[in-house]
This record gives structure tokens, sequence and C-alpha cells, in this order.
């Protein structure tokens, strides 16, 4: 805010706005490279006169090589269409299944002539995949070309299952390819060149005329420039949903989207045009701190953002080596978080740079003597993760001799004992030598100990210490915020195949369990600036003041809606409750206050999150799918295809919320993409399978129970349960879950691995899985106090459960002794509490686990007697 209240002239805020549009320029074409130009690429064969009939008899498949990254579109030479509507296309890898399809409707094509199938899919170059050419309810002609010699990026061409010698078919595959390296200096140098000419025109003009060149505001400068902006942006996407219709036909849908477009805009502007309220004493991250320790506070708040950005990475690991990975990015960011608690003298000092030199020596030798050859399998990555090994040993060897430093400094000064470590310190101690005793072959404990004992033992002696619980909330609402961003470029909202929301992850538990501490440190930042707030004030000035804390509340609770997940939403429950009582024991008129507010902004802010969300990633088209969890059927795995009805929508949401969370029988979603092939009205197929008029035979067999629950594959249309699903349903994982128990079918199993677990437990813990009677192994025991028990031995789950009991009772006491100098020190207790009750029905307690970074760091305040604000 002192920032918005700096004065300058009108000269340097020019320069200065026509400097930063001119790096935003620069940086769109390189390095983010968003310009791009489509390269057309054909085998150049002569087209043969013969032709090939597609219907729903035959279908034909074309291999070929990935020349480049991004697949923009096919185009497909058709002759004729006889009957129907539609082309289908479809892309696999291997004759597998479908990565991509789309449907192309070619009735008002004209004909003969190339038929372009929008995809913009990312493929990898220099693999080979095959795409089919097939019928939807129709019938067509396309044509084929001879094999030239050089046509190395097509394959073989087969009629159904029968491989075509010496043809190809007859198309163009375009691909999307960013401006070139010679264009992009070009326009680069061009428009370095303008910004050097109008920068010096500025400055001619306010010499010439001074008395122009008046004084203002920062804050003036950004209004005048953001809404403009602001506006454009928004009234783009209103128009695009309507009148132009492009995301979706339904009028609910429509004016769902126009309210959310127009509370999210009324956001923004309120955002760049409010005058900034002065807050009391201890609500603001930074009230009363020093500036130099704001740019520590917030690069530690960063660091602290990306340990818990890449736990979540580890948590979407594909493979181990991807795991192993982001592990060690997450002890590399954890390092850098406890080194830039020091000062520059404690850095920059003897020991230390004697470690750094002999240790970079070292592992740069190390690294050399171990890289792993270029012909070996997964080599890159393989060295990226002895590399980062070798920045582990380094830092690391910094971060323990300042540790060293401190343990020295504790038994020989007597001066310094002062600081008392408290009996939840000591639980806590006892809890991890528990944990690397009985360990049972299992590293990962040891590993965490390790950083957070670092960690514990530099705040013993760190003046920012009393500060720490406002640098985890920072922390992890800026983890929040990278994770929005990319949320909002990249993960799609999907109505099919489950429709309920991960946002970063690839399962939408592990999602749930991210939202819930988030939703967490949210509900504590709201609850402790409405406590603040001065009771004689309207509602109007209650929203001056918290409204970024209702907004933040109000998104991560939407998002947390989206999951569907009945453990976020219990969690969030007993969070928001909780909190609500210990607050109201001293402020207990507040009660109805806090919990109207919170209310009101989850009202306010669902329409804008669904919107948004939905709107977003599909315009920026660049959408991340996780290999395994990520359950998007392949009507929308491209990124050309902006109204598919097979996004999320509003009907799609209420049925799942109605039958997942009120357990309400609200029978098939119905909407179909194929408005041509399928008569909404009445209920019916226009066309048969083969194009002609339907006589009103259904396409599937009543009696064949699989095929029952299924739509016929070729009618483009979302409706019944889709194949993903009932591969769900036919999960191998459903034959444990005892069917004469009404509780083990409602929790999916969960009460058939608790017996299992309690049955395996014993004093010293398993090194291998729990199993099935069969042998089959079990991943985990969906509940974190039971999987700690069985890795480690009954007494460590005991004590593990003490330890999360004792947290939340410590956690309230320490809230009440320090709430009127720090009223962000409920924290602690609204995480540990999150964490209590999603252990209940899930594993969350691991190094990699982002509600576990969570945790550990929020509890950091508890372990010392006299942690709190002087």
């Amino acid at each position: 805010m002192e920032i918005m209240r700096s004065i300058v002239d009108k000269k340097t805020a020019f320069r200065a706005v026509l400097l930063i549009l001119a790096l935003i320029a620069v940086l769109s074409i390189f390095p983010c490279r968003i310009w791009t130009n489509v390269f057309e690429t054909n085998d150049g064969g002569n087209r043969l006169p013969d032709e090939q009939i597609i219907n729903y008899d035959y279908s034909i498949s074309q291999k070929f090589v990935a020349q480049y990254d991004r697949l923009s579109s096919v185009d497909i030479y058709v002759d004729s269409l006889e009957k129907g509507h539609y082309v289908f296309v479809s892309i696999s890898e291997n004759f597998e299944t479908s990565y991509f399809n789309a449907f192309v409707d070619i009735s008002n094509a004209k004909l003969p002539g190339y038929v372009r199938v929008p995809m913009e899919f990312d493929v990898e170059v220099g693999k080979e995949y095959s795409m089919y050419v097939k019928s939807c309810r129709s019938k067509y002609n396309v044509k084929f070309t001879d094999v030239p010699d050089n046509s190395q990026y097509l394959g073989s061409l087969y009629l159904n299952d029968g491989e075509i010698p010496g043809k190809h078919l007859d198309a163009k595959f375009n691909y999307r390819l960013p401006m070139s390296k010679k264009l992009s200096l070009i326009i680069i140098a061009a428009i370095l060149a303008v910004t050097a000419a109008l920068y010096a025109l500025i400055g001619i003009f306010f010499n010439k005329f001074k008395e122009k060149n008046s004084l203002l505001t920062v804050g003036k400068v950004i209004k005048v420039v953001a809404n403009p902006i602001a506006a454009v942006f928004f009234l783009t996407l209103m128009i695009m949903v309507f009148p132009l219709r492009v995301f979706d036909l339904r009028v609910p849908d429509i004016i769902f989207y126009e309210i959310g477009l127009i509370i999210s805009a009324a956001i923004v502007f309120y955002a760049i045009n409010h005058k900034a309220v002065k807050l009391p004493n201890g609500i603001s991250f930074f009230e009363g701190i020093e500036l130099a320790d704001k740019v520590r506070y917030v690069a530690i708040m960063f660091a602290m953002a990306m340990v818990v950005w890449h736990a979540s990475n580890y948590m979407n690991g594909a493979y181990d080596i991807f795991r192993w990975l982001s592990q060690r990015r997450m002890v590399i960011w954890f390092a850098v978080m406890i080194l830039l608690t020091f000062t520059t003298s404690e850095i920059i000092n003897v020991p230390n740079l004697i470690w750094l030199v002999v240790s970079a020596v070292a592992g740069f030798r190390y690294y050399r003597l171990n890289m792993v050859a270029d012909t070996e399998k997964e080599y890159d990555l393989k060295n990226m993760l002895l590399k980062y090994g070798v920045i582990i040993a380094i830092l690391g060897g910094i971060v323990v001799i300042n540790v060293i430093r401190i343990l020295i400094r504790y038994i020989t000064d007597k001066t310094s004992r002062n600081v008392k470590i408290s009996g939840y310190g000591i639980l806590t101690i006892v809890l991890f030598a528990l944990m690397i005793i009985f360990r049972n072959e299992k590293l990962w404990g040891i590993v965490l100990v390790a950083i957070f004992g670092c960690l514990y033992i530099r705040l013993t002696y760190w003046k920012g210490r009393e500060h720490f619980i406002r640098i985890v909330a920072g922390g992890l609402m800026m983890n929040f915020a990278i994770s929005l961003v990319y949320c909002l470029l990249h993960r799609y909202f999907t109505g099919y195949v489950s429709g309920r929301f991960g946002f970063l992850f690839h399962t939408v538990t592990v999602g749930a369990e991210y939202l819930i501490f988030m939703d967490a440190t949210a509900t504590v930042l709201l609850a402790a600036k409405i406590v603040a707030f001065p009771k004689n004030l309207g509602v109007k000035e209650l929203f001056k003041s918290a409204w970024k804390e209702m907004i933040l509340f109000g998104w991560i609770s939407s998002y947390a809606i989206f999951t569907v997940s009945q453990t976020a939403y219990l969690s969030l429950f007993m969070v928001v409750l909780m909190v609500l009582i210990i607050v109201s024991t001293r402020h207990k008129k507040q009660f109805v206050r806090i919990l109207a507010t919170m209310i009101a902004a989850v009202i306010i802010c669902f329409p804008a999150v669904f919107t948004l969300q939905r709107i977003v990633p599909t315009i920026v088209a660049r959408p991340v799918f996780h290999e395994y969890g990520d359950d998007a059927d392949q009507f929308v795995r491209g990124g050309a295809a902006w109204g598919n009805s097979n996004f999320m929508c509003v009907e799609r949401f209420v049925n799942l919320f109605e039958s997942e969370v009120l357990s309400m029988d609200v029978g098939e979603y119905d909407y179909p993409n194929d408005i041509l092939n399928y008569d909404f009205e009445n209920g019916k197929y226009i066309y048969d399978l083969y194009g002609n008029p339907n006589d009103g035979e259904e396409d599937w067999e009543e009696d064949d129970d699989e095929q029952a629950l299924l739509p016929n594959e070729n009618l483009l249309a979302a409706t019944g349960i889709t194949r993903a699903e009932l591969a769900m349903l036919l999960d191998v994982s459903s034959q444990y879950i005892d069917e004469d128990n009404i509780w083990d079918i409602r929790t999916n199993g969960r009460i058939t691995l608790f017996k299992i677990y309690l049955n395996e437990l014993n004093m010293t813990g398993h090194a291998e899985p729990a199993k099935f009677a069969d042998g089959t192994d079990i991943y985990h025991a969906h509940n974190s106090y039971l999987q700690v028990a069985y890795d480690h031995g009954i007494l460590t789950g005991i004590v593990f459960t003490i330890f999360i009991i004792a947290g939340l009772v410590v956690g309230a006491r320490f809230y009440k002794k320090n709430e009127e100098k720090e009223p962000l020190s409920l924290l602690a207790f609204a995480i540990i509490l999150g964490f209590a009750v999603a252990s209940l029905s899930e594993w969350v307690f691991d190094l990699g686990n982002p509600m576990t970074m969570a945790l550990l760091l929020s509890i950091a305040p508890l372990l010392f007697k006299n942690t709190g604000r002087e």
C-alpha cells in the first residue's frame, strides 16, 4: 500500500508504463512464444482415382510419425457425403485406447475437397500414432494417394484390420509452431526500436511542456492502465458467451456464465480502484515489520510455496523417478527456505565458504564419474536426479554447519538457554525418534525428520520466530496463488468422466486434501479480520476491510466444492465450525457475523470461479492431463472444441452434487453434443448407425449388461454412462468390498481395509505393504493413524495419535494466549484439525504429501514455551 501512495511525475509514469508494456510484448515472443503459425505437411503423393466408403462397417486408420509437438489440425480429402453429417477422427497410439476424438459436420462443406478437422492436440515428436477415420451415423467417401519415395512421416494404411499396401490417406497434417527465431528477433528489434523512440518523445514532450508534468500517485497510474485492459478482457469474454455462444448453447449455462463474468469483473475493478483501508495492528502480514525483514519474509514465503508446489508434484508422479525428482526439488527449496533465515554474516564466512568450494568440486567430480550414458533409458532423468542430489549435499551441508553452531551455542552459552522446548515439542521429538528407530527400511521418515529437525533447531534462535505463523500463512497463500494461475491455464474443468475436479492433482482425493489446509488458512485469515473489525460499522465497511480475505475464502471453498468429495466437505465443515467456536468463546457476538460473511463469500465467488475455470483453460488450450487418475474423456483432450458439452456445465454439476453428496437418484445426464443426430425434445436418434432415417429401434441390446450401460460408440452424444465410468465400476478392487456391510459399500471398501490393517498390527511395524487375502498388495490403509501404526509399530501409532490430539489442545491454548498480539495464531489449530479429520479416511502423512508439509510447518510455534509476539 505504501508503493501505491508513492508520488511520481507524469513523465516517469508514462515511461514506466511504456517499458512494462514493451517487456510484456517481448516476453510474449520469447521465452513464452505465444505467437504461432501453422505449418502444413503432406506426403507429396498423387491422388488416386479410386475412393473408399466410410460407414458403420468400414473405417480406415493411417499411421503417422509426429513431426512437431502440436498437431493443430488434419485436412482430409472427402470426395462426397452420401448420408448423415459427420466425419469422425480419432488419434491413438499402437491401436490402443483413443487419446483424442473429434467430429466435424461436413454437410455444408464444398465437396469434393479437403475437410479440416480442428485438433490443437499435443503429441510427442518422433512417436508413431494412428489416425482413425470413421463414420458417425453417416456415410461418405475418401481418397487415397500413392506412396512417394520420401514419405517418411507416414506409415501403413489399414481398412478395418487389413493393411492396404502402396497407399496413403489423402490428408494434410498441420502443426502449430512458434514464430521462427529470425522473425522473432526482427519483431523484438522493432519493439525495442519503437519503445526507444517513444521513450525519447515522452522526454521531449514533457521537457517542452513542463507545466504538464504534474505529480500523481502510482495507484493512479495503475488505475489508468489496468481499467481499460480489464474492461476489454471481460467484455470480450461476455460477448463470446453471448451472443456468440462460443462455450455453450444452453440458456441456463449462458446466464450462469454471464453472472460469473460480471462478478469476476466487479472483483477485479474493485481491486484496481478501491481505497486502501488502514488495518489494526496484527492483521496485515507486514504490519510493524521493518523493510529488510519484509523482503526476507517474502523470499521465505516463496521458498515455502515452492516446497508445497513440489510436494504436490510428488503426489502427481506417475512413476518412481518423477516422484524422486519432485522430492529432491522439494528438499532443495526447503534448504533454501532455511538458509534465508540466516543473516549475511552467518552465511558468508570461512567455514561455509570452505564447505562450498570443497563440496562443489567434489560434487562436480562425483557427478561426472556417475552420470548415466545417453545410451541408457531415461538417462536425462537419472542424471537430473544425480544433479539434484549434489545440490542437496552442497546446500544441506551449509544448513547443517549452521545448525551445529546453534546446538553448540545452546550447550556452551548458558544465557542462550532462555529458549525452552514445550511439552508438545518433546512429544514431537519422541515421535521423530520412533519413526527413525522403527523405520523398517523406509528412508522417507529419516529425510522428513532431518529437514524439519534442522528447521525447528534454526527457529530456536531466529528473531523471526515470533512472526513464523504469519510466514506460514503467507507461504501457503502464495502457493495457492501460483497453483491457481497454473490451474486456470492448464487444467480443464470437464464433465466427464467423473466430473469431479481435482485442482492440480491426478486424483480428486489428493486435491481435496490440499484444499482442506488451504481453506483452513483462509478461514483463519477471514475470522481474524472480522474479529478485529469494529462492531459499530456496517456491512459495507466490513467488505471494504475484509474483501481480500472474503474472496480468498470463497475462491478456495468453491474449488473444494468442485471436488464433490465427502472427505473435503466433512473436514472443511469441522474446521470452520471449530474455528467459529474457538473465536466466539472470547468474541461471543461474532459467531453469526463470521458465519454469514463466509456464506456470502462462497455464494459470491462460486459463479465466478466456476465460469473462469470452465472458460479460461479452454481458450489457453494447453491442457495438462496426468497419466494416471485424470479421467477427462477424449472429446476434450485437444484445444479446439471450446463449446464441447462434455466440459463441465451447470446441469452436470448439479446432477453430480445431488447424486454424490445428497445421495439422490437423479437419473442420467442426457445432453448430446450431436444436435444433428439427436432429437433432444423427443429423446430419439434421427439417424441409425448407417445414416438412414431412424426407424425407432434401439442401437444396443437391452439384455447385454455392459452394452445396456453404454450408448453406442458411434453416437456423438454425452448420454448415459461413459466407458471410463464403466471401467471404474468394474474395477478389480471392487471385489474386495464386503457387499453385506452397508458401511463398507458407502466407504468404498475402507472398513475391509481397516480390518486387515488392525489384524496385522505389531509393536515394530512392517517393511512390506499389507495384502488382501489373495496376496494382492494394498497401497495404503486410507487412514493415517492405522498406516503409521502398521509401518512403524503400535507404539509409534499411539504416539502419533497423541501428537495430533495434543496438537489440537496446544493449538487452541496457543491462540488463547496470543490472539490479541497475533490473531493468526489460530492457524496451527485449524491446519491440525483439517489434518486430523482427513486422516480418518485418507493417508496424508508422508514426506511428499503437501498436507504433511502444511502440518509440520504450522506446528513450529507450538514447540517452544515462549513463542509469540512480545
